[in-house]
Order: structure tokens, then sequence, then C-alpha cells
């Protein structure tokens, strides 16, 4: 009996993937695990990692390994598509899914608030072409809330990509654009006996600690939440941990917010007392010895447009260790968290209802035990293998019938003058101007993670491309 060949996923990560990862090369390794299952998969990550999996194959990224893999695969998943990709693609009739979980176009507006307008204009400019770049070229759409799925929709109609053709292939659109949130594991986490957490920061068992999970960037709100540790200090024994500072990419460099962060600290006096910030990132694999010794986790943000997009991973983990948890307002999860009873609420940019949060946490104990028994029940709908399930969909749609369904995915040229609708091609010395920055680079940290480089010759290719329709 001849052997059926298992479909090919190439699974191209722009984050590093290590011993300490972040939540794109988390996303990635996640997907990779659940997909082998079915398929054959590999994962491309711009550094070479030690990391080794049975499941998939994981390999350095290099145009000339890209190009081999791409001419393999079925299936291409990755946070954007250069043109040369989408040509790729095209020429070898592989389907490219964007995962756009993380809104890039909007987290570039408050991550870059601190810096000139010049600058903040031009990359402006820069990652809505790349955005419209990949929208166009993409054969579906992966993002992590129906909030983000309304944003995208949006995106989508305004290129031309909801048509009467891809309505009548599926009216809900769901073959278009689905919903994959962030996952976690249905193993339960296990810690050592010795409490790590607790011990590497001297913290007593009757300590309340609250546990922030993963990075300080400038849209969080840790100030308040320092601010609240300080009110209630003297009424509950509250130790603040932050379980990470330094992004484990080492091209993203600290953002102003953690300077912020610990001055505020040492000025109020907890610095080491009754705030503590974790020096580095801690491994994937280990973190669940941090979140088993903590009693709560927190979130908090600023009232602005990337918190209602917005999709807090690190969400996941303290659902995953049955951590109850306190998160301003304004985001889906926080939605989640109302309506299932799974912790505490409060208001933007307000210590004295963070500080209200904590006291309910630490004195009510019959409420905090029903928040733990409420997690219980939200784990399974956030399981990697549940969260995957529309993938294999889109893949198991775009499979079938290719040839009636292609037309929607054929390779399009675009040139900026198609992206910007009315507006003006931009010039080429103007484009020489934002090249121009920073010599000859423009590098925003976690915005473009590890190797989103613009370079001269890609703004000439696309400035170049002579005009043609799209459909």
């Amino acid at each position: 009996m001849a052997t059926i060949k298992k479909l090919k996923v190439i699974i191209n990560c722009l984050d590093v993937i290590g011993d300490s990862m972040a939540g794109p090369a988390i996303r990635s390794w996640e997907f990779a695990t659940q997909l082998s299952k079915k398929y054959s998969v590999v994962v491309l990550s711009p550094n070479k990692t030690t990391l080794k999996s049975k499941d998939f194959v994981l390999k350095q990224f290099s145009q000339k390994v890209f190009e081999k893999e791409i001419a393999e695969a079925d299936f291409l998943i990755t946070q954007k598509i250069h043109p040369k990709t989408a040509k790729l693609a095209n020429k070898y009739k592989t389907k490219i899914i964007i995962d756009a979980y993380d809104p890039i176009s909007i987290e570039a507006l408050e991550a870059l608030s601190h810096e000139n307008m010049r600058l903040r204009t031009s990359m402006n400019d820069i990652i809505l072409m790349e955005q419209s770049i990949s929208l166009k070229y993409a054969t579906s759409i992966i993002c992590a809330s129906e909030k983000q799925r309304d944003f995208w929709l949006g995106a989508l109609s305004s290129l031309n990509k909801i048509s009467p053709s891809t309505y009548n292939q599926d009216n809900s659109l769901r073959h278009i654009i689905d919903v994959v949130p962030f996952g976690l594991s249905s193993k339960e986490p296990s810690a050592s006996k010795d409490g790590l957490l607790r011990k590497k920061f001297g913290l007593n068992k009757n300590d309340f600690v609250i546990l922030w999970g993963g990075g300080i960037w400038n849209w969080f709100d840790p100030l308040s939440v320092i601010k609240a540790v300080n009110l209630v200090k003297e009424t509950v024994p509250v130790k603040l941990v932050f379980m990470g500072i330094d992004h484990p990419n080492p091209d993203i460099p600290r953002m102003p917010m953690v300077k912020k962060a610990i001055e505020l600290a040492k000025e109020l006096d907890l610095y080491d007392k009754n705030v503590f910030f974790n020096e580095g990132w801690v491994p994937y694999d280990q973190r669940q010895e941090f979140l088993l010794g903590a009693d709560a986790g927190i979130s908090t943000h600023y009232d602005h447009l990337e918190t209602r997009f917005s999709f807090r991973t690190r969400m996941l983990d303290y659902i995953w260790a049955n951590l109850p948890i306190i998160a301003t307002k304004g985001d889906s999860f926080a939605e989640l968290i109302e309506e299932k009873d799974l912790g505490v609420v409060v208001d933007y940019d307000n210590e004295g209802s963070i500080a209200e949060a904590i006291k309910e946490l630490y004195s009510n104990r019959t409420h905090y035990n029903l928040i733990k028994r409420n997690l219980l029940g939200v784990k399974e709908q956030f399981y990697w293998e549940n969260c995957t399930l529309p993938i294999e969909h889109m893949i198991s749609f775009w499979s079938e019938n290719t040839s009636e369904k292609s037309s929607n995915v054929q390779y399009t040229t675009i040139t900026l003058l198609n992206l910007y609708g009315g507006h003006k091609t931009i010039a080429k010395k103007y484009i020489k101007k934002i090249i121009g920055l920073q010599e000859n680079k423009v590098r925003i940290g976690r915005v473009y993670r590890s190797q989103n480089i613009i370079r001269r010759k890609t703004f000439k290719k696309l400035l170049g491309v002579k005009e043609r329709n799209s459909q």
C-alpha cells in the first residue's frame, strides 16, 4: 500500500528561539508541536538554537535555506510577508497564513511615542506598507481574539480581500480569517519543593506574592502597581515580583518604562524590600517555578488604542497556574475575567483601585478560593491543541479543490500607490531620507523583533515595480 505523503508546513519565526523565549517564539514552538501531529513541520528562526524537538525540524533562517524549504512546502505560517516571499510562494504554489496576533501598526504608535515625530511618521508609513503587503498576499490570517478579527476584517475589506467569490466560499469568512488565541499547556504545571521564587528573593511563606509575568513594555502601567504596593504594605504582607526586565532577544534593549519602574521603587523605598526585579528572562521551561510560587498574577496598562486590540499572553500563564488575576479594564481579557470571575478588574492608572484589589484577594479567602475554582473551568478552551484547530481547518480548506479557489491567492504586484489609495507614490528621495536614519538602519526593538532592518534595496524594488491591477 502506498504511503500518503504528509503536507509540509513551514513556520517562519521572527524571534529568538532558545531556553528563554518571548511570545512570538513560544507561539511558533507550540504551533509546531501541535501541527506536527498531522503535518511535516519545519521551524525557521533567526538564531542558531541548541533546542531540539522530537516532533519537528528546527533550522536557522537564511535566504538559501528559506528558498529550499518553501519550494517543498504546502503552507507557510509567518508574521509578515516580503514581496520576494510572495513571489516564491506563488512560484511553488505555497499557501501563506499570516499570524496577526500582535497588531504591530497599533503597537508601534505607543512603542515609539517617546521618539521624535520624523522617525515616528516614517516608521508608521513603513509599517502600514508592510502590513498591507502582508494582508494582500496572505491566503488566510489568524489573530488572537474576536475583537482583533473585527479590526483585521476592516483592513481586509479596504484591500478588496473580501469579495463575492470569497464570501461564496464560506460566508462566515472563517477560511480567510479566524481566531487562534495564545494558548497554554494541557499538562499541569509543577514546581520543585524548595520554592525557587521565594528562595531567590528571600520571601517568607506568609508573604502575599503578586507576580508581574513578563516584560515591562512602554504600554504597560507598572507604576500604579508599585504605588499600590506602597499603599497596602502596612496592612498586607505584599511582595511584587517582576518576572523579567531584559528581553531574551539581545538585539532588543530595555524600554524606558523599565527605568521608570525601578526608579519609582527606589524612591518609595520599596526596592528589594517589597518590589523585586528579576534580571534577564526566566527560561520557558522554568517559568512554572515562578508562577507556582506566587499568590496572584497582575497585568496593568493605560487607556490607549493598543489596549483595545491587545491580547495579553501572560494571562495564559496565570490561568495555567491557577493564579487569581488583577487586570486593568479595556481589553478582551478583562471582559473574560469579569464574566467568569477570574480575579479583579481595576481602573486605568489608579493605584487606589489596585490597592483595593490586592486587599480583596488577600483578606477575602472565600472569594479567592472561588476564583481558583473558576480558573479551572476556563483552562480547556485555551489548550494549545484546541487553539490550533482553526489552522488545521484552514489547511484542510485550501488543500481541497485548490484550482477552484486559487484566484484568491494569486501573486499580485503591489505598488505604494495601490497601498495608499489616492496618495502619491512616496518619492525615492524621501525613502532615502528614511533609510538614512541611524546609519542606514532603522531598528525598533520589539516592533521589528530581531531581523526587521529596512534596507534601500527593498524600497527601490517596491518603487520600481510597475503598477498592475489586482483582484
